[in-house]
């Protein structure tokens, strides 16, 4: 009789958690080792009655950094903007997301993830992948205006990863702003 009453708990306990679950794992072919903020899933935090608000794709922030850099430029002017993001550079960053502007010779003008770096010529400035990256910039830029695009590592055994992303506007015939954003 015990083993029975045993028995039965033991299934009632099984059954019962897995009743009210929807976790399920998140593996096979549609895994993604670049980060959980990419998907488009909410987030959310069952039986307590808070539902997290779900943030923005991370592919979209350097866009909405860049417009917003560009609504202080139409406001402020740009020389004020530059001084704004050099003195307060904690204002145009969003998550890890760094907002920019650079001319077409290489020349940093203002940055909010590094504000050491603004004044230096960085066109031979090489990233961890060892490219050329503001010269990728001033190449992409002149063949297209607004445009979003990711940067991919890939690794030894074929697997590939994405680096950043990266969003850049033409604001006049010599000058990029631009945000990069990395997982």
């Amino acid at each position: 009789m015990k083993s029975a009453i045993l028995i039965l708990f033991c299934l009632v306990l099984l059954f019962s958690s897995n009743l009210f679950s929807d976790l399920k794992p998140y593996d096979g072919d549609d895994f993604d080792l670049i980060s959980h903020r990419i998907k488009d899933d909410k987030s959310k935090s069952y039986g307590s009655g808070y539902v997290q608000s779900r943030p923005d794709p991370i592919n979209t922030l350097p866009e909405k950094l860049v417009n917003k850099g560009l609504k202080y430029i139409r406001i402020n002017g740009l020389e004020n903007t530059v001084s704004l993001i050099n003195n307060k550079p904690r204002k145009f960053r969003d998550f890890n997301t760094y907002l920019f502007i650079i001319d077409l010779n290489g020349n940093v003008l203002a940055h909010s993830g590094n504000p050491n770096i603004s004044g230096k010529n960085m066109i031979s400035a090489k990233d961890s992948r060892g490219y050329l990256f503001i010269q990728q910039y001033i190449h992409n830029i002149q063949d297209f205006d607004g445009i979003n695009y990711m940067n991919l590592l890939t690794l030894e055994d074929q697997t590939q990863y994405i680096h950043n992303f990266v969003y850049l506007k033409k604001i006049d015939n010599n000058l990029i702003v631009g945000a990069v954003t990395k997982p």
